[in-house]
């Protein structure tokens, strides 16, 4: 009977304005219309958000898939700069790349198919083994990112990144584990709040690559910031490259009967000069430390910014977590999982009456 008249409202509502109802629906907001409920929105907002966030996602991982090609494609390309091979040709560093590049970069793709509303409402089953695929996924590749992470490239500004791409490690893990028990308790309002700050803390590593191509140059213009590198990775860098070692500007590396001392440590101007591979690579690992920290912050902000936005959305979430809890038969049904009403001093949360 609440359907019959809601529709009759609808309906008479429709007979009232047509004009207003033909505008609403025609020209180019009809076509945008039919884009974006396409792939399952419904608010229009969401659409763009997606397209750029998820979008960015998929194409970042994608155009690295051959990175799987680990001693040409990833070995020559600029997903490492001059002076990483050294570290990562051989040894457990190279098992730990390849496996965190064979996991990490099928989880972005995946990931972003978990936020496409049309298969999370269509395709339920899908969705839910996709989800624990990507959460393998991901796992899997921060054990792996956790053996490669204490290489020492760079010198003392490897702890700047270190550092930042431990804390990665960890809010991610952070996130999926909240995000997990949350949808176990049905609480679907908190699960969508957690996945979301998950990939935004995923996507970090996309910005800052941007970030530093940027920064480089300005580092090298500015002048005056050096990098530590060993004998060793200058001779196997020069080396890879068919070039002869420069003697001239770096004596220190060699012994009195002009042999070579391996474990030397000498400056490097950082500087984006291609004609010095060691300077040129210098330029890039510098900075990327500083960029990976501001990268993580403003992806933090961003996404609580944008939960802070679509409050309705969530109250929405809530109130259907609230009647699968119910059916469920848990206790506390609209507070089940991990809110700030059960386990913080926020207002207790009552159902909307229907």
């Amino acid at each position: 009977m609440a359907k019959t008249e809601g529709t009759s409202a609808a309906n008479s509502s429709t007979l009232s304005c047509p004009e207003k109802h033909e505008g609403a629906v025609s020209g180019h907001a009809a076509r945008y219309a039919k884009v974006y409920t396409f792939f399952g929105f419904g608010h229009a907002y969401n659409f763009p958000l997606w397209v750029i966030f998820a979008g960015g996602m998929l194409a970042f991982s994608l155009s690295r898939l051959s990175d799987l090609d680990f001693d040409h494609h990833f070995k020559n390309g600029f997903a490492l700069v001059p002076g990483y091979w050294y570290y990562f040709h051989r040894g457990p560093r190279r098992v730990g790349m390849i496996m965190h590049l064979a996991t990490v970069l099928p989880a972005g793709i995946l990931m972003v198919l978990q936020f496409t509303p049309v298969i999370r409402k269509n395709f339920i089953t899908f969705h839910r083994i996709n989800g624990y695929t990507v959460l393998t996924l991901l796992l899997a590749s921060h054990g792996a990112a956790c053996v490669v992470l204490p290489h020492k490239q760079g010198g003392g500004s490897r702890t700047a990144t270190q550092s930042a791409e431990g804390f990665l490690v960890i809010i991610t893990t952070l996130g999926m584990a909240m995000a997990w028990w949350n949808i176990r308790r049905k609480q679907i309002d908190q699960h969508r709040a957690w996945m979301l700050r998950t990939m935004f803390y995923m996507g970090t590593i996309i910005t800052s690559r941007v970030i530093n191509f940027i920064s480089a140059p300005i580092l090298s213009r500015i002048g005056n910031y050096y990098g530590v590198w060993s004998c060793g990775e200058l001779d196997f860098l020069y080396e890879n490259l068919g070039m002869p070692f420069p003697e001239a500007e770096y004596p220190q590396c060699l012994l009195p009967n002009g042999t070579l001392d391996a474990g030397f440590r000498v400056a490097v101007e950082a500087a984006e000069l291609l004609t010095k591979p060691e300077q040129f690579g210098s330029s890039h690992i510098q900075p990327f430390g500083a960029n990976l920290w501001i990268c993580i912050a403003a992806h933090i902000i961003g996404v609580e910014i944008y939960l802070g936005l679509t409050p309705r959305e969530t109250e929405r979430l809530r109130q259907i977590s609230y009647e699968k809890q119910l059916e469920a038969g848990f206790a506390n049904p609209g507070s089940a999982g991990l809110t700030a009403d059960r386990w913080g001093d926020a207002e207790k949360w009552s159902p909307t009456p229907k």
